[in-house]
C-alpha cells in the first residue's frame, strides 16, 4: 500500500479525471463562466420565473386568461429576443478596447472560433432559459386549454429568432464606435416600441381583447404535416443567417493574410443557389433577392488586400485558381464582381418567373447598394484603406430612411393628382415605391428609364475598383514569383 502511495505514476493515474469543460472550446468555457456568474443573468432568470409564476396563476383563474397569456408571450419574447441577445452588445468591442484580442490571436483560436464561442455562450444561456419555460407552457395547456403544439412552436420560434439576433449583435460588436452600435440597435427598437404602443392603443379603441391582439402563439397552431417543409426552410435560413453574421464578425477581426473570404463566399453562393431553386419551383424570386442585399453588405465592405501570400494561394492552383481569384479573393473589388455575378443569376431567375419587369426591379435594387458602395469609395478614408463597414452602414441607413421619407411625401402628391412620379426614377431606393403607384400605361417606360438611371452607379463604382485593383498589383506580382519554381515563400 505504501509503495502505491509513493509511486507518482500510480497517483497520477488515480487522480486523472475527465474534465467536461476541456472538451469545449476555451472561448465557450470562458464566456459561459463569466456570463452565468454575473448578477444580470441571475436577476433575469429569477425575475422571469417570478413573473411567469404569477401570470400562470392568473391565466389559470379564467377571468383574465387572455390578458395573462398576452403578457406571458410578451415577456418571453422580451427576454429571448431582446435582453439575452443584447448581452453580446460589447462582446468583441471589449476585447478590442482591452487589447486582449491581439493576445487571443497568438493562440490557436481562429477568428471564427472566437466569435463563434461568444455567440455559443449566449445561445447556451438562451436555450437554458427556454427549457426552463417549458413547465409553464405545459401548465398553460393543462389549465388554459391552449394548443400545446402551437405553444411549443411559438417558443421554438422565439428562441430561434433570439439566436439569430444574438449573432447579429455579436457581429455588430466588432464595431468600435459605441454611438453607431447604439444607433443601429436603438433605432429599430424605438420604432418597434412606438409601433407596438400604437398597436395597443388601436386595439383598445377598436374594443377587441388585448390577448387577441398581442398573442402570437395562435399563428403557429395552424402548422400541420404540410408545414414541415416550411419549418425546415425557416431553420435552414436561420442557420445561414447565424453563419452570415458570425462570418462577417470573423472577417472584421481576422488578420490580413486570412483566406476566410473563400469559404464564406462559397457558402453564400450555395445558399443563394438553394434560394433560387426554391424560388424557381414556387415561381417567386423575392427570397433570393433578399439574400443578395445581405451578401453585398458583407463583401463590399472588405478592405483591399495587399498581402502576397493571399494571392499566392490562388496562383498555386493554376488556371482555376486564377479565375477564382477574381471572385473569391479578399477585398471589396472581387466582392463587387461577385455581387455582379449573383445579381445576374437572380435577375435571370426573376425573368423566368416574373418577366422582364421583375428582373429590372432586382437589378435596380442591387444598384441601390452599389450606389452606397460608390459613395463610400469617394471618401478619402476609403482610399487610405480604412474600415469601410461603419461608413457603408451609416450611408445605407441614412439614405434608406431619408429617401424613403422624402419619396413617400412626394409620392403622396403624385397619388392625389393621379400622375406617375417620374422623379423617383433618379435614385434606385425610390424606384419600387414609384413603380407601385405608377399608372398602368407608364409602368414599362418607368422601369426602362429607372434601369438606365440605375446603371450609372455600377459604372461609377467600376472606376475606384480599377484603381484599387491596380494598388494591389505589386502584391500579385510577388505572389506569382513565390509560386514559380525556385521562388521563396513569404
Amino acid at each position: 500500500m505504501e509503495a502505491d502511495d509513493q509511486n507518482p505514476k500510480r497517483m497520477t493515474q488515480t487522480l486523472t479525471l475527465s474534465d467536461f469543460p476541456d472538451r469545449l472550446s476555451p472561448m465557450v468555457v470562458k464566456e459561459l463562466r463569466q456570463g452565468m456568474r454575473t448578477r444580470a443573468f441571475a436577476i433575469v432568470m429569477l425575475t422571469l420565473h417570478l413573473v411567469l409564476v404569477l401570470l400562470t396563476l392568473l391565466g389559470g383563474g379564467g377571468g383574465n386568461s387572455e390578458i395573462a397569456h398576452a403578457w406571458f408571450d410578451g415577456i418571453v419574447t422580451l427576454v429571448l429576443c431582446i435582453i439575452l441577445p443584447l448581452r453580446g452588445f460589447s462582446a468583441v468591442a471589449d476585447e478590442i478596447r482591452a487589447g486582449t484580442l491581439d493576445m487571443l490571436a497568438l493562440t490557436r483560436l481562429s477568428p471564427w472560433r472566437i466569435v463563434f464561442g461568444k455567440w455559443l455562450s449566449i445561445a447556451a444561456q438562451s436555450l437554458l432559459i427556454a427549457l426552463s419555460i417549458l413547465p409553464y407552457v405545459v401548465a398553460r395547456y393543462v389549465h388554459g386549454g391552449l394548443d400545446l403544439f402551437g405553444e411549443m412552436l411559438a417558443l421554438g420560434g422565439k428562441t430561434l429568432a433570439g439566436l439569430v439576433l444574438a449573432a447579429f449583435i455579436v457581429a455588430l460588436s466588432t464595431q468600435r464606435n459605441f454611438w453607431l452600435r447604439l444607433l443601429v440597435v436603438g433605432l429599430p427598437m424605438l420604432m418597434g416600441g412606438c409601433g407596438m404602443m400604437s398597436y395597443m392603443m388601436m386595439s383598445r379603441v377598436g374594443g377587441m381583447s388585448p390577448g387577441t391582439r398581442l398573442s402570437i402563439s395562435g399563428s403557429f397552431s395552424a402548422f400541420t404535416a404540410d408545414g414541415v417543409t416550411g419549418v425546415l426552410l425557416v431553420l435552414a435560413y436561420a442557420v445561414w443567417a447565424v453563419f452570415y453574421f458570425l462570418s462577417l464578425a470573423a472577417t472584421r477581426i481576422a488578420p490580413a493574410a486570412s483566406l476566410l473570404s473563400v469559404p464564406k463566399r462559397l457558402v453564400h453562393l450555395a445558399a443563394l443557389a438553394v434560394a433560387c431553386v426554391i424560388g424557381w419551383s414556387q415561381g417567386n424570386a423575392m427570397a433570393a433577392g433578399g439574400l443578395i442585399g445581405f451578401i453585398m453588405l458583407d463583401v463590399l465592405t472588405e478592405p483591399v488586400n495587399t498581402v502576397p501570400s493571399v494571392y499566392a494561394a490562388f496562383y498555386r492552383r493554376g488556371l482555376p485558381g486564377r479565375l477564382g481569384m477574381w471572385l473569391l479573393a479578399p477585398g471589396w473589388v472581387t466582392g463587387f464582381l461577385f455581387t455582379v455575378l449573383l445579381t445576374a443569376g437572380t435577375a435571370a431567375l426573376a425573368f423566368s418567373t416574373g418577366g422582364p419587369e421583375l428582373a429590372m426591379l432586382v437589378f435596380i435594387t442591387a444598384c441601390g447598394t452599389w450606389m452606397v458602395a460608390a459613395l463610400v469609395q469617394l471618401l478619402p478614408r476609403a482610399r487610405q484603406g480604412a474600415d469601410l463597414f461603419p461608413a457603408f452602414l451609416l450611408w445605407w441607413v441614412v439614405l434608406s430612411v431619408l429617401l424613403s421619407w422624402l419619396g413617400g411625401l412626394l409620392v403622396m402628391q403624385s397619388t392625389m393628382t393621379s400622375t406617375t412620379p417620374w422623379f423617383t426614377c433618379a435614385l434606385p431606393q425610390m424606384v419600387p415605391l414609384g413603380h407601385a403607384i405608377a399608372q398602368a400605361a407608364d409602368k414599362a417606360a418607368f422601369l426602362r428609364m429607372a434601369t438606365l438611371a440605375a446603371l450609372v452607379w455600377p459604372l461609377v463604382l467600376l472606376v475606384p475598383a480599377a484603381f484599387a485593383w491596380r494598388r494591389a498589383r505589386e502584391a500579385r506580382r510577388e505572389a506569382r514569383m513565390m509560386t514559380r519554381p525556385g521562388g521563396t515563400e513569404a
